[in-house]
Parts: C-alpha cells; structure tokens; sequence
C-alpha cells in the first residue's frame, strides 16, 4: 500500500474541522458558549471560528459579540483584524480591556494602536455615562502572527453625480498594490472590501470604516493561479475564488501537465483559510474559469469561458457537473430565481433552465442592448450589469418579467466608470459597489440600487 501524502492528511483534517465548527453549534447562544470553551482549552483557530458564527447568527452590532470576536482574532494570530473591531466598538462609544489585558497585547504592538487608544479616550470624553464596559477575559497564551498591512486607505471624498441623475458615492479611496484588480466582494457582517489581485494572485482587504488595507491570501497560502473573480456566501460564511494558470487552455487535457491549472478554491471568508478545492472533472477536458456566483441556496456556479460551458457545484457535493454548454464564448454569470442562470454573451444575454439544461436569449423591446457585458448580476427581479460603451464602461439595470425571461426596461445607472477592470463589480444589500480608478489610487464607489 502506497504511503498517504502528508499534504492530504492536513488537508482533510482542515475539512473536518470546518465542518465540525459548524455542525456543533446552529444558536448564536450555544456558539458563543462553545467559543468561551475552546478558548479555555486555548484552541484559539477554534476559538476563532466560533466566535465569528457567533457573530453571524446573533443579534446585529451586538458588542458583547463584537469584543468576543476581537479577543478571538487577538489569540489566534490576527490582531489587525482584532483591531478593526475593537475600532468599531470605540465607535459604538463601548468601552473594553483591550487596554490591559494580556489577551490583546499583540494588538497594542501594531502602530496603529495609539491611534485607537486616542480615539477611545475621546469618546469617553464625549460619553461618559453612556458606554458600558464589556467584562475582560482571562489571559491566554501567545498567539501566532497577524496579516501584514500593505498600504494606508485615504478618506472618502463627495459624492460625485452622474449625468442619468442616479449619484454613485465614494464609499472610500485606498492606494493598495492591485495592479491588476479582478473581482470584488463586499462583507456586510464585518464590512469589509475584498479585491482580487489577478497577476499579484491574492486578495486585500480594505476595512469601510477604519480603511485599515491587508493581505487576505495569497498563492502562497491558498494556491491561487491568476484569479479572475470571487463571490461570497453570506448564508455559509464562505468566499469562492476562481483561478487560472496562464497555460491553461492550451497543451494536455489529461494527466498531471493539465492537473491544477483552472481552480475553484472555497476560503473561509473571515479569515482566508483555505478550506477546499475543485478542479475540472477529468472526462470534461481543459477549461478556463472566468467567473463565479453563489444561488440563494449556496449553489455555486462557476463560468467556463474557453470551453463555453456553466458548471454546477451543489451545497455538499464533490466535484463540478456541467450545468449548459454555450454557443459563444461568455463573460460573466448570474443566478436568478427558480433555477435560472443568466450568462452574458458577445451579443446578448441567456437564460439558462437548470432542469432542462436549455440556453434561450432573453427578448427585449427596440434599442435595448444587451450585448458586451463583462459583469452581470441579479437584483430584485433585474438584472445588473457593466457594459462596455465604446472606449469605457457604464453601469445598467435590465428590469425583467415575471417569467424572467423577457427585458421591460433599461435604465443606466452610471454612464461612464472608471474602471480599471469591469469584473471589479459586486452587488451587496441593494447596493453596486464598483472599483474605480483615479490616478494612483483606487476608488470604491456605490449606487443604491432602485
């Protein structure tokens, strides 16, 4: 019998831990006591874990959670990440031991400390007898080390209005390394910008409030090829990333010469870990991952555009099936209701019915275009999308049908962006985030979406 390779052992260890974190606990209550008790046992990965589902399941903006998850990612080796979230609680005017307790003493080294502290001391002198003090912990042991800033966020600016009279905002400006931004994703519960770097091969996050800029993963850590989008699954707590080697497409469909070159890689979206990875079925030959998005039930989808096909990875399943074959190369891919997925094409867009695996063009009404769209997403009955519009791109909304299959209104969003990559788009809570340009920094602007 040949030897188990060690990599796959701690491979399915890592499997079997997410796994059991999110099998032991279902009630915010019973996570944040599951928490408390791997922290006890200074199982602080853990630890970790659980404080973050703690986070998700229980009441919003609640700071006895907020503190827990801090105190979490302090010991488990993230202090940045602790530090933003002790800077929300100084916001909330919460008071904590973050001060004096040796369970945040990695997060007092970082530079930015003072600057916390200054602020904490200033909203206790604007609200003294408002805050209420979060009861410290006890003290643990050392943790591992934190992600490494990579650049300093710079303050939001107005609002600049567009000519259809929908005003795109600047949520916040940063200057970060992205030289070849693909892919955004934006994290409601830790409000958080998640940008691809696709030459670079990692991800940076930017924090909304505090513009505090760090490394996610990288290929060092997560495997990652050339990534060419991402998504997140706020109902799992996952973020999916696709990723392509530069040789693929070309060359040996079979064997090891093809082995690893296009991949969908599954983190776990608070802290970068990976936790698993899936590659083309062998039978389906040389693929291309261009894009990909998650259905309301964790279904994720994953877009082919060399091979011109839709594959399918069901919530709990092992391996990719192909959901449509196209007759155009596609760029972009979106879930909708009822088992509709949406591709955009060269010169249109499709419906695609899932159970019957069938691809239709969507109709729509005189002067209507649908074609060169390089993002597309779904939105209360609509369809959101970046189109290219001669030598730039612009942001529309495509009002859809009851059926879902007919277009009854174009509205432009946002006539002309600034984009440095048009796959730099993502929808989150009714609003389009969009990465721009503007000379060396980068520019997250939002349109709340009608």
């Amino acid at each position: 019998m040949l030897p188990v390779p060690v990599a796959l052992v701690v491979f399915t260890l890592t499997i079997q831990d997410s796994q059991a974190t999110r099998a032991d606990c279902q009630e915010w209550h019973e996570c944040r006591q599951q928490a408390l008790d791997a922290a006890e046992r200074q199982d602080y990965e853990r630890f970790h874990d659980l404080a973050w589902r703690a986070v998700q399941t229980g009441p919003k903006n609640d700071p006895a959670l907020m503190y827990l998850l801090a105190r979490a990612q302090s010991l488990s080796g993230r202090p940045g990440d602790a530090l933003v979230m002790l800077q929300r609680l100084v916001r909330m005017g919460s008071k904590t031991d973050a001060a004096t307790s040796d369970d945040f003493r990695r997060v007092r080294a970082l530079p930015a400390w003072a600057e916390l502290e200054a602020g904490s001391d200033r909203a206790a002198a604007a609200t003294p007898s408002t805050s209420t003090p979060i009861a410290p912990r006890e003290s643990a042991a050392d943790p591992l080390k934190a992600p490494v800033p990579t650049a300093t966020a710079k303050p939001a600016a107005v609002p600049r209005a567009a000519a259809t009279g929908v005003a795109p905002v600047e949520s916040l400006r940063f200057t970060a390394s992205a030289a070849t931004p693909a892919g955004l994703a934006y994290d409601a519960v830790s409000r958080r910008f998640i940008v691809g770097d696709r030459d670079a091969r990692k991800l940076t996050v930017v924090d909304e409030f505090s513009q505090h800029v760090a490394n996610l993963a990288s290929a060092q850590s997560a495997g990652f090829g050339n990534i060419a989008a991402l998504e997140i699954d706020p109902r799992q707590g996952n973020l999916w990333v696709v990723s392509t080697d530069k040789a693929s497409g070309d060359g040996p469909t079979t064997g090891e010469a093809a082995a690893g070159r296009t991949t969908l890689h599954k983190l776990q979206l608070i802290s970068g870990r990976v936790l698993q990875s899936f590659t083309v079925p062998e039978p389906a030959g040389s693929a291309r991952f261009a894009d990909v998005a998650v259905a309301p039930d964790s279904t994720v989808l994953v877009l082919d555009d060399s091979g011109q096909r839709v594959f399918r990875l069901r919530a709990k399943a092992t391996d990719l099936e192909i959901v449509a074959t196209l007759t155009e190369r596609p760029s972009s891919i979106a879930p909708g209701p009822e088992g509709l997925v949406y591709a955009a094409m060269p010169a249109t867009i499709v419906a695609i019915e899932t159970s019957s695996k069938t691809p239709a063009p969507l109709k729509a009404p005189s002067g209507v275009d649908l074609a060169r769209i390089s993002r597309l997403r779904w939105h209360k009955g609509s369809l959101v999308g970046i189109q290219q519009n001669g030598s730039s791109y612009r942001a529309i909304r495509l009002t859809l049908d009851p059926s879902g299959r007919r277009v009854t209104r174009q509205q432009i969003l946002d006539e002309s962006l600034p984009t440095i990559d048009p796959s730099a788009a993502t929808i989150s809570g009714g609003v389009l985030y969009y990465l721009a340009s503007d000379g060396t920094d980068m520019v997250i602007r939002k349109i709340t979406l009608p």
